[in-house]
This record gives C-alpha cells, structure tokens and sequence, in this order.
C-alpha cells in the first residue's frame, strides 16, 4: 500500500451528515453516552431513558448548527433521591449537549455557555407555565448539562477547556469568574483496536468516521472479520441502513462509481462489514493512483504557491526594511537639525543673558566709582577748608551713607596719594 502521500477525505458536510445520523439514533446516542460520556450515572442508561430535544433548541439558538444535538437523559431511576430533597417535585434528568467539530475551534467554550444559558433559560419558561412563580422558590433547581464536544479531527485539540482561559487577567478575580469545562471526545484518541474492544454499532460507526485517507481503509479492512461481523450479528435493520448512509456518503466523497459503491454497502445489509472494501481499495488501482497523483500535484501547487508567497514575502520584508531605514534616517537628520537649532538658540539666549549680565555689571562699578570720586572731591574740598577728620567723616557718614570705618578708610586714601 502506498504511503507516502497520503490522500486525506476532509468534507465538512459528509461530516455533519454524518454526525447527525450518529446522534440522531437513541441507541447509537445511549452506547455513546455509556462508553465516551466517562460519567457513573450513564453507564446503565437504555435508549428508552433518552428524548431528542435538539428541535426545540437547535434552531432556535443558530440556524448553523444542524450537525449539532441535544439529548434529554431521564435519571430518576438512577438516582433514588427522598421527597423532602426535591420538594417541588421536580424531573430529575439530564441534559446533554453535543457539539460536532472537525477542526479546532478556540471559542468553543463560549459557545457552550451561551448554548447552556439559552436551554436554562427555556426550562425556566416552561417551569413558570406550568407553576407560575416556582423558579423564585428557595428549593427550585435547573437541570444539570454535559457539555460534550465531539471532535473528529486528527490534529490535536489546543482550545481551552475551561472558560475563564477565555479571560483576560482571570487570577484578578478568581472564583468570579464563571468556571466550567466541556468534555472532549477526540475520536483519534482511540485506535481501532480500543473501539473494536467496545463491542456495539457506535464503535462501527466511529471507525467508518475515523476513515480519512486511503490508509485508514487499508486499516479498517485488516480488522479482525469475526469480531466486526459479530457486532452486526443482533444489529436491527434500521440501525444498518443508518451505516449504510454513512458508507455511502464515505464512498461517494471517494468518488467511487455508483455501481461499485451498492455492490459494498450490500456487504452491511449482509451483516458482513469488515469485507466493506473489498475489490474497492485494492482492486481499483487506477483510481487510486489517480488520487495519488491529485494529491502529488496539489503538494507540487503548494509548494509553488508557498515558494512565491514566501519570495514575496522577503522582496516585501526589503522593502519594508528599506523604508524603514530611509524613515529613521531621516527622522535622525530632522532630530540632528532640531538638536542644532536647539543649542544654537540656548547658545544665543546664554550669550545675551551673559552680555546683559556684564553690562549690569559694568554699571554698578561704574555707580561705584563715581561714588568713590565724590567722595573723594569732597574730602578734598573740606581738607582745604581745614576740617577735622571727625568733621569729614561726620559730613561722608551723613551724605553718602556709609560707616565711619568706611569713612576713615577713604580719608586715609587722600593722605596716601
């Protein structure tokens, strides 16, 4: 068998079909719920304790959500509770979202809570129209909901469990926040071996979905013929025409020829599915090799397409670069010129404050001695008139306010010149 390029099947519709054909049926949906649901409380549910209610809520919470179901599981026998515990008589059941993916999305946990949210709210509505007022009663209680999602990708799951991973600085306000998480049931964490071991029409229907390339048909037709026949050996017959819709789907997404797809979904109604694809895979290898050649030539159109996006890529990271380079260069000179400017101005601004400064200056000295020639005029005028010092000194103190240390000190100036 061919394994290097590998073919993968991926229709998102053939998906949804499929998904709804799956959980659409109380049986598959019970055998479901008791081997997946990983809950104690569901292990011995029978497919009469189930009730699809996804009519109800579906479309009325989106129109583009038909791959997607819910269940209402009735627990009351399963859960003996006494009268003075439900005191307002209560049903006691649960119900069980399913949220079908096939690829990874990161707000699937905000989804489930709207989704939550609008079936409280509608259980609400329906308890007030029967008991006006009950939902405000001390002992009124929402029915609890599994949150599931049913995720049939092969890469892993990296979306957050829990919703307050969805919220900005969550340690800020801790137990505030609301905090709850779905349960995933990833159908590529179990081989085919793990769900052949389960026994029932749900595993054959998980290992018809896990069929994704021309490997995994090779895979499913090596699985033991007994024990996949086994399965079928008590199968009712609307349960097989459900498989057979999902076989044909899976073939006509392969693009097998009509006539060789009925001549293998027969081998179901044969009660004889683990010949599913016999003189399919292996006998028509043109086909095959046609899709190897498909699947050849769309990684030669990647490669191709990659190539140029990633030489664009780098012509544009240069241009860029060398824009940027231009910008900071030129924001560098505008910044050198404003940084010039600036000390010129501060240079001009420091030298007429220092001018001024000098010329403040050179006017006080020039007051000063003016000051001193005064007195020193006057000393000699009344040193003619034959005064005393103390009469000069008396005369300067008065006049020109000065001490008399000051005084003394400018007459004995006159007698040292």
């Amino acid at each position: 068998m061919y394994k290097e390029n590998k073919t993968i099947i991926d229709n998102p519709q053939l998906r949804d079909s499929s998904s709804k054909l799956i959980f659409g049926d109380n049986i598959l949906s019970c055998q479901f719920f008791r081997d997946y649901a990983d809950m104690d409380i569901l292990r011995n549910i029978q497919p009469e304790d189930i009730e699809d209610v996804s009519e109800r809520y579906v479309p009325l919470y989106s129109t583009q959500r038909e791959s997607d179901t819910v269940k209402k599981i009735n627990i009351s026998k399963y859960l003996p509770v006494k009268k003075d515990e439900n005191s307002l008589d209560l049903p006691l059941y649960i119900v069980s979202l399913i949220e079908h993916k096939t690829k990874v999305e990161y707000n699937v946990a905000m989804q489930m809570l709207r989704y939550m949210i609008h079936i409280w709210e509608d259980y609400e509505k329906q308890m007030e129209k029967e008991h006006s007022g009950i939902s405000n009663m001390k002992d009124f209680r929402y029915p609890p909901i599994l949150p599931i999602v049913y995720y049939e990708g092969k890469r892993t799951w990296t979306a957050p469990m829990d919703l307050s991973d969805r919220i900005l600085c969550k340690d800020l306000l801790g137990k505030y926040l609301p905090h709850f998480q779905y349960q995933l049931v990833r159908l590529h964490d179990y081989s085919n071996e793990d769900l052949l071991k389960k026994g029932d029409e749900i595993s054959l229907t998980m290992l018809i979905n896990k069929i994704a390339s021309l490997e995994d048909m090779e895979a499913f037709a090596n699985l033991p013929d007994e024990q996949v026949n086994e399965i079928l050996k008590d199968t009712p017959e609307y349960l097989l025409k459900i498989m057979e819709k999902l076989a044909r789907a899976l073939f006509y997404n392969l693009s097998i020829p009509e006539e060789k797809t009925e001549e293998a979904v027969a081998k179901i109604k044969e009660r004889k599915m683990a010949r599913l694809f016999e003189n399919v895979t292996f006998n028509y290898q043109a086909e095959i090799e046609s899709m190897r050649n498909k699947t050849r030539q769309m990684e030669e159109d990647m490669k191709r397409d990659m190539e140029k996006r990633l030489e664009e890529k780098e012509q544009q990271m240069e241009e860029d670069m060398e824009k940027r380079l231009e910008e900071q260069k030129q924001q560098m000179e505008e910044d050198m010129e404003k940084q010039i400017e600036e000390q010129k101005q501060q240079m001009e601004e420091d030298m007429e404050k220092q001018i001024e400064k000098q010329k403040q200056q050179m006017k006080e000295q020039s007051k000063i001695m003016q000051k001193e020639q005064e007195i020193f005029k006057q000393i000699c005028k009344m040193s003619l008139k034959k005064c005393s010092d103390t009469e000069i000194e008396d005369y300067l103190i008065q006049n020109f306010c000065i001490t008399r240390e000051e005084a003394k000190e400018e007459i004995g100036k006159l007698y040292e010149d």
